[in-house]
């Protein structure tokens, strides 16, 4: 079979129409009508229905688009584990950082590898996980770091953990709640809290830790994934936040948490996800160990 067809099969069956399908391949439009033309008598089927406003799948061409998405996956990880076996390191990676470990972790694990391979070039995405699984699921990135709760189990995913990030609900030193002995949840709805944005399954476990019946009696105030934002939110208001400890210990925020014994329930589980199918070059590896490394180090120095 023709991947290099089956590639123009797929640019026409999602663009629609023979011109901009071509110019997506960077082709005439004679040379790709002549592609699309071959493959269809290669396999004796019609795969378009053409028309005045471009063109439609036939009933069977639907189905062979998902064959042929497949054969030019599998096809695309096999060049690139090929490149990989000849270089030994593909000499640059591309991760995503949800909001909690980008906070936390890879801070650490970017000054790491640049000291333990200056040359390598690492670009970062930031999102949160939802998002990140869309540009893995894309290929756009090599792995990405997050808790795998907040999407599901996937049978096309890969993970291993990376570590536990403890997580409370903080306020100000100078907070009127941070005098008292203990704080109720109709305490807090007074002054309302600060979040970043999470499944409501895992939601609802932080509401019941905080003492609501549900996440839908947490009084939100602001959800935002910027963790920095965040803690400096709380730090100059009196909006409470829930936060990384690792972020909410740190002196220029001189934070208070003021429900210690919650602090069980209240983590991110953080996990390096990657597609299963696609091998994880030499330097997406050393930083997942790394990445483990770094969590571990902070948990015994916490």
């Amino acid at each position: 079979m023709d991947i290099k067809r089956l590639t123009h099969f797929i640019a026409l069956a999602e663009e629609r129409r023979f011109v901009a399908a071509a110019a997506r391949m960077h082709l005439s439009q004679a040379a790709f009508s002549r592609s699309i033309q071959a493959l269809e008598d290669q396999l004796g089927l019609r795969l378009f229905d053409r028309g005045p406003q471009g063109v439609a799948l036939t009933q069977v061409g639907e189905t062979v688009l998902q064959r042929a998405k497949a054969l030019v996956f599998e096809s695309r990880c096999l060049d690139r584990d090929i490149e990989l076996l000849k270089s030994g390191d593909g000499g640059e990676i591309t991760l995503g950082a949800a909001p909690i470990p980008a906070a936390t972790i890879l801070p650490e694990l970017l000054q790491q590898l640049q000291l333990q391979s200056p040359r390598l070039v690492c670009r970062v995405r930031f999102g949160n996980l939802p998002i990140l699984i869309e540009q893995l699921e894309a290929q756009e990135i090599d792995f990405c770091l997050g808790d795998p709760r907040l999407i599901g189990k996937s049978e096309r995913h890969a993970s291993v953990a990376v570590g536990r990030q403890m997580s409370g609900l903080y306020c100000r030193a100078g907070h009127p709640l941070a005098r008292k002995g203990s704080v109720s949840a109709e305490a807090l709805r007074d002054y309302g809290i600060a979040r970043i944005s999470i499944s409501p399954e895992l939601l609802g476990r932080v509401a019941l830790a905080l003492g609501f019946a549900s996440h839908k009696s947490l009084p939100l105030t602001v959800e935002c994934d910027d963790i920095q934002a965040l803690a400096q939110l709380v730090a100059n208001t009196d909006v409470l936040g829930i936060l990384p400890e690792k972020i909410a210990s740190r002196s220029e925020f001189r934070l208070h948490n003021l429900f210690h014994e919650g602090a069980s329930t209240m983590y991110a589980d953080v996990h390096a996800i990657w597609l299963k199918r696609r091998t994880l070059s030499p330097a997406a590896a050393r930083a997942i160990d790394l990445a483990r490394k770094i969590s571990q180090n902070q948990s015994y120095t916490d």
